[in-house]
C-alpha cells in the first residue's frame, strides 16, 4: 500500500475491503493468531467452515484496517476449496477479484480526500463490522446525529491503482464423477490391508518379545 504524503501523519483510517469467492476461505484461528501477534488488523466473519465444498459455501468479505502510510505492506492468508466432481471438467478456475479502498478521515480534515479520488463523491458509506461490509449511509427520521455516527458514517470509496505481478487466479483440480466407484472401492481395499497388516505386525512383535523374556527366565533359571 502506497498514500501520497498529505494523508500520512493524519488521524485517518483506511479500510481494504477484499471479497472472496465461494471457492476461498479463510482460518479464522489462522486470522485470529496474527492479529494476536499484531501482524494483522481485521474485520472477518467470527465463523468459517472451512470443510464445505464450493458449491455449498456463501461468499463473504475480509476488511483489512489500518492508518494511511507512504509503504506498508499486508498479507492475507487464503485457502481453496475443493469442487464436486465432475465429468465434464478436470480444473476449475478461480478468480479473486481486485479490493476497494475505503478511507475515513474527522471532519475536520475531509478536504484532505481530493474528490477526483472518491469513486461516487455522493455518496458515504458505514463500516458495518458484525457483516464484514460497507452499507450505503442512509439517514433515516429519528436518528441521532452523534459524533459517533458520523465517524462511523464518514467513509469514502476511492480508485485505488492497482498493479499485479501476476493475474489473480488459481487452476484448481476437478475430480471425475465416474472414478467415484472405483476410488472407493481402492480406499476401502487399502483400509483393510493396511489394518490387517498392522494387527498381522503387532501380533508378530508380540510374539517375539514374548518369546524373547521366556528366554532371559531360562536363563536366569540355569544361574541360579
Amino acid at each position: 500500500m502506497r498514500f501520497d504524503i498529505p494523508l500520512v501523519g493524519k488521524d485517518c483510517e483506511y479500510v481494504l475491503l477484499q471479497d472472496l469467492p465461494a471457492s476461498v476461505y479463510i482460518s479464522t484461528d489462522e486470522l485470529d493468531d496474527l492479529q494476536r501477534l499484531k501482524r494483522l488488523n481485521a474485520i472477518y466473519p467470527k465463523f468459517v467452515n472451512i470443510e464445505v465444498a464450493t458449491e455449498r459455501a456463501q461468499p463473504f468479505s475480509v476488511l483489512l484496517r489500518g492508518t494511511p502510510k507512504i509503504t506498508e505492506s499486508l498479507a492475507l492468508p487464503l485457502h481453496f476449496r475443493y469442487h464436486a466432481p465432475s465429468d465434464k471438467r478436470s480444473a476449475a478456475t478461480v478468480a479473486i477479484p481486485l479490493p476497494e479502498l475505503y478511507l475515513n478521515c474527522p471532519m475536520a480534515d475531509s478536504a484532505l480526500i481530493e474528490n477526483e479520488l472518491v469513486a461516487r463523491p455522493d455518496k458515504l458509506y458505514c463500516l458495518n463490522a458484525p457483516e464484514s461490509r460497507f452499507d450505503e449511509n442512509h439517514v433515516k427520521d429519528g436518528q441521532p446525529t452523534t459524533m459517533a455516527n458520523l465517524e462511523r458514517c464518514n467513509w469514502r470509496r476511492v480508485h485505488v491503482d492497482c498493479q499485479l505481478k501476476m493475474p489473480l487466479r488459481a487452476e484448481i483440480p476437478v475430480g471425475q464423477t465416474s472414478a467415484y466407484g472405483p476410488v472407493l472401492c481402492g480406499t476401502i481395499l487399502l483400509g483393510w490391508s493396511l489394518a490387517l497388516w498392522t494387527i498381522i505386525h503387532s501380533m508378530a512383535n508380540t510374539r517375539r518379545i514374548n518369546q524373547r523374556l521366556n528366554e532371559q527366565r531360562l536363563l536366569q533359571q540355569k544361574v541360579k
